[in-house]
Order: C-alpha cells, then structure tokens, then sequence
C-alpha cells in the first residue's frame, strides 16, 4: 500500500513540474539590496474573457516575433486583443511576452495554441500558430533587441526546446513563417508579409543549427521576398540577389524588390545586414510595414515633420511620391501626429520611442524624470524604462544655467531666440516651458535653465 501510494505522488510530481515547468525555476539572482523578481510573472488573468483556450495540435516550431510597441501597449494588445480595420482580435497573441529589461511575462500557458502566427506556413505546413509556441519582444524589428532580453530568451528556449523537443533550427521568426496572398507588388502568394524580429540574432539566443533556404519558396509554394531572402539565407560578404522573376512581382511605380542596405562587421566577417525604417531609394514603405504600409496605426513622418497615417498617404501623396528620408513608425496611438512639441511626455501610450525614435539616446534628446532629475539620452538605457510623466526634448543643447552675470542671461545665452516658443526653460517649481510663456525674464527664479534647440 505504501510503495503504492509513493508511486502516486512520484507521478504526480511529474506531471505538476511538465504542465509549468517555468515554476521550477527560482527567481532570477538578485544583487545585494535589490528586491528578487520572478522569473516569469503570470500575466493570464488579464486574457480577455471571450479568448477560448484550445489545446495545440503539435509543437513543431519556437516563433519569435518583436511587438513593434512599448511595454504596456503590447500586454494589452496580446492580452485583449486589438482592433483591425473593421474587426476585433480577443487577444492570447502569444504564449510569452519578454519585456526589454529582461522581465518575462507568461500570457499564455505553454500548452494552449496562441494566436501568433496568421496567415503562415513552413516546409508545407499551413496554420503555424496550431504547431509552434510564440515567444514576443518588446521593441520594433528596425530597432534593437536588448542583451537583457536575449539572456531571459536564452533561459526560456532552453526550458521550452527541451520540453517540446525543438531543434534550434526550427525556432524561426514571424517574418520567415508568414505569407501574404496576391497583391499590387506580388502576383502570386508570397513571403514579406510581416517583418517581425528581422533585427533577430540567432547566435545571441544560444541558437546554432538553422535552415539556409526557404523550404516553401524552394518548393515554388510562395514567391520570394528578397528583402527577408537577404537578411536570412544569403550569408555572404555582398548581398546582390538574383532579379525576380516577372511571373511573381508586379512592376509598380514603388519599387518592391532591391537590394537591402548592408553595414559591414568585423573584417573577415560576413556582413551584417541593419533593418531600417526610413524611406530610400531601395527601402520602401512595403520593404519597412509589409502589410501593414497602409494600416492606420503606421504612421508616416516625412522630413519636414508632417505626420499622415497609412490609410491617408495614398490619398494625400501618393505611394510613388514619398519624400527620400521619411520615417515610418508602426502601431503609434491615435494622437501622436498633433503633438507637435516642443516638449513631449512619456506615457503608457506614447513611449520616448515614439517621439523620438532610434534618437532617444543620443545626448540632445533630453529628459527630465518626474523626480525632478535631468538625463540626457545617452544616460538613458533603454527607452521602455522610463517612467510615465517623463518629460523630453529632442534636438537640443543645454542646459545653460541663467545667473544675473553678463551673459548668462538668457538674453545673453540666447540673443532673440530668448523668448521663442522652441527655446525650452526648466524653472525650479514650475518645470518645463517654452521662451513664450516666460512673462518675465528678469525674474527668474535660482537655478533656472535654458536649452537651446539644434538648427539643422
């Protein structure tokens, strides 16, 4: 009876550790004085209620996607759901979220089918989300993926492949599974369609073996992308692909296929190709968006700083007349196009990314935390670890700091521009305002600061 009972609870204890074996990892080292964070934060209670969890068929694929938003923006977008053109999703868009300090956040339980992947299919197989796990990173895919989030992504792999047992070369990004049917650049049914996690570095995972083709272009299943086809499978010092073939690309007055932009590493390296969201002659808005080029949460910002939304460019100028240099900004709030500055505020909507983009860490980006410190960008490490009230400046040098002396005045710091609504002060008790709003400039409290904007 009693080597029964053992048996019981041995088998129990199994089968407790497979269904979360996350649970059996302790809690990642804390320094000393640091409070202990869980490895993995279970985030299931806030799934929305109409989501239905459904066992998956198999578990042949890791699929790695980055959420081209913030932190709080993508916990309520995999979580709840999001609205798409006329249609809702209800959310459980991935099994596990990794915030770019490293955090992990279980969205859904590893058993359950995530609904990640759309419209996919790898070596033949169609409706990957029913045979893979997701696996998101905070950030955008022409950004960069912090060694935080590489370390915590490292651990989870590890547990994951060898539960479900993954072969490292079958751990693939959304950007290689997903396909898109005809449109106005493909004839037939193609790769491009998402470009998520093209910024992903499969040596920094730990990840070793990989494939070096595309089974289902190879097959003539799909059309090829050459943008996805360089930054994937073509591993040599220069990247020139082969022209595409007429019968699968449509000749439009936007250039879909050329060549991608290549920064070369290390000498002896192969070079490494740098994702990029501004607008050039051979990066279009599809070769940056892929589906999404026209969405109206991707937002256009041109070089004089006119902002339009996907689904108005068309419209207001024209696919084929896109100013050389505009930015494109995927899954940015309603709203962002009228906060014209020139002080901005962090927010759970509006990260400094937002605002600022892959310049928030350059020294004239400058911020000012809600407890009353100022940092310039290049002491900021990460733009998703700022807190809400963050207020910032882009394009800026400074501070000067206003005394009564001669020529620390802000007449004598700032000549006319003393008083110009894009001259910023930071007051002692009444914080950030522009030269417009100063009533009196005689008056300026102690320690009172002046920043001056960057004339390109």
């Amino acid at each position: 009876m009693r080597s029964a009972l053992k048996y019981f609870v041995v088998i129990g204890v199994v089968l407790a550790l497979a269904a979360a074996p996350e649970a059996s990892i302790e809690a990642s080292p804390a320094k000393k004085g640091k409070r202990r964070r869980s490895f993995i934060i279970d985030y299931q209670k806030h799934l929305n209620r109409r989501f239905k969890k459904v066992a998956r068929k198999s578990t042949s694929f890791i699929i790695i996607h980055t959420s081209e938003a913030g932190l709080a923006s993508t916990l309520r977008t995999l979580s709840k759901g999001k609205s798409v053109g006329r249609y809702r999703t209800i959310g459980g868009h991935t099994n596990y979220l990794i915030a770019r300090d490293g955090q992990i956040y279980r969205i859904l339980h590893h058993y359950y089918r995530a609904d990640h992947a759309g419209l996919s299919m790898w070596n033949g197989l169609e409706d990957i989300s029913s045979h893979s796990l997701g696996i998101e990173l905070v950030g955008y895919h022409y950004g960069t993926i912090t060694s935080e989030q590489y370390r915590s992504l490292t651990r989870l792999l590890e547990i994951l492949q060898r539960m479900y047992n993954v072969r490292d070369k079958n751990v693939l990004t959304h950007s290689q599974v997903s396909y898109g049917r005809p449109n106005m650049w493909f004839r037939r049914p193609h790769r491009g369609r998402k470009r998520c996690a093209l910024n992903f570095e499969r040596e920094k995972a730990g990840l070793k073996g990989e494939w070096n083709y595309d089974p289902d272009v190879r097959a003539g299943r799909l059309a090829r992308d050459r943008h996805i086809y360089a930054m994937f499978y073509k591993k040599h010092k220069t990247v020139k692909p082969a022209e595409p073939s007429q019968k699968d690309i449509i000749t439009t007055s936007e250039p879909a296929e050329k060549p991608v932009t290549i920064t070369p590493t290390n000498a002896g390296s192969t070079e490494k190709i740098i994702p990029s969201n501004v607008i050039g002659k051979y990066n279009t808005a599809w070769n940056i968006a892929g589906e999404d080029y026209d969405d109206p949460s991707t937002l256009y910002v041109l070089p004089d700083n006119q902002t339009i939304r996907g689904d108005r460019l068309e419209k207001v100028i024209g696919w084929d007349r896109i100013p050389t240099g505009t930015r494109v900004l995927l899954n940015q709030p309603p709203g962002l196009e009228e906060k014209k500055g020139p002080i901005f505020e962090v927010t759970r909507e509006y990260t400094a990314w937002s605002f600022a983009g892959e310049n928030y860490q350059k020294p004239t980006t400058i911020y000012f935390l809600p407890a009353g410190r100022l940092k310039p960008g290049n002491q900021i490490s990460d733009w998703d670890s700022l807190p809400d009230g963050t207020r910032m400046i882009i394009g800026y040098k400074g501070p000067f700091t206003i005394r009564a002396r001669r020529g620390q005045t802000p007449w004598g710091i700032a000549g006319r521009a003393h008083n110009h609504p894009e001259t910023v002060y930071f007051i002692p008790g009444k914080g950030l305002i522009t030269g417009d709003q100063v009533k009196d400039f005689s008056d300026l409290p102690r320690g009172s600061k002046l920043f001056l904007k960057i004339n390109n």
